[in-house]
């Protein structure tokens, strides 16, 4: 029977990954492809180019935001991303596949110090075209962050494991915000005063040495 199971890899590090495996029966039918689908909430991303040096992972087809500077409060998409990775043709079973994904800064807490995400666990089917290859599964009816596919394709999916991922991620206390703050306006203003005082003195030195050889040559 099918079967996909995940479970989170390094949780508590700085690099966690989501750790697939998937058991059934290879289709050997060239007009269908396995597809993983990843579906993250707005709290975590994976980066796109990473994902694409990784060739074990298949063809990567990332939507949705994948910024990797904007924290949690900052990013526009809410509805988070969505990740396919199209399996070869010549798969063979049991498969295993670890996708690498990235923590948001989150949002700064009067009381908390860490958070709970949930991540949707990742699910697999079969995705399977009568003329034109469907570059990923019609699942455009069930998420409004993957395009609709100009043709007709279909998706059978795998029987996977309900239960929801959760990690935990460390949160900025309010009060630490206010002192790295006010800290960084400090350095930053002091630094700015050491550049001005620098120049002050290199603008008098220059005067000095100017009037210098105004004397000697009246001399």
């Amino acid at each position: 029977m099918a079967k996909v199971r995940s479970r989170i890899l390094q949780a508590s590090s700085l690099h966690p990954k989501i750790e697939t495996t998937i058991e059934t029966e290879s289709d050997r039918n060239t007009s269908c492809h396995l597809d993983v689908i990843y579906v993250l909430p707005p709290s975590i991303f994976v980066d796109p180019y990473q994902l694409k040096n990784l060739p074990s992972l298949g063809k990567v087809t990332v939507f949705g935001e994948h910024d990797l500077e904007l924290p949690l409060e900052k990013i526009k998409e809410i509805r988070g991303s969505i990740v396919f990775l199209r399996q070869p043709v010549d798969t063979t079973f049991p498969l295993s596949l670890e996708l690498p994904f990235h923590l948001r800064y989150q949002q700064p807490s009067l009381e908390k110090t860490s958070q709970p995400i949930i991540i949707q666990p990742p699910f697999a089917g079969w995705t399977c075209h009568s003329e034109h290859e469907a570059p990923w599964p019609p699942l455009a009816d069930r998420y409004t962050l993957v395009p609709s596919l100009p043709f007709r394709a279909t998706f059978t999916q795998l029987s996977h494991e309900d239960s929801p991922l959760t990690l935990s991620v460390p949160v900025g206390k309010m009060k630490d915000a206010f002192l790295v703050t006010t800290g960084s306006f400090c350095a930053v203003a002091l630094c700015t005063l050491w550049i001005a005082r620098s120049i002050f003195i290199s603008i008098e030195k220059r005067k000095k040495t100017d009037a210098k050889g105004k004397r000697r040559k009246s001399e």
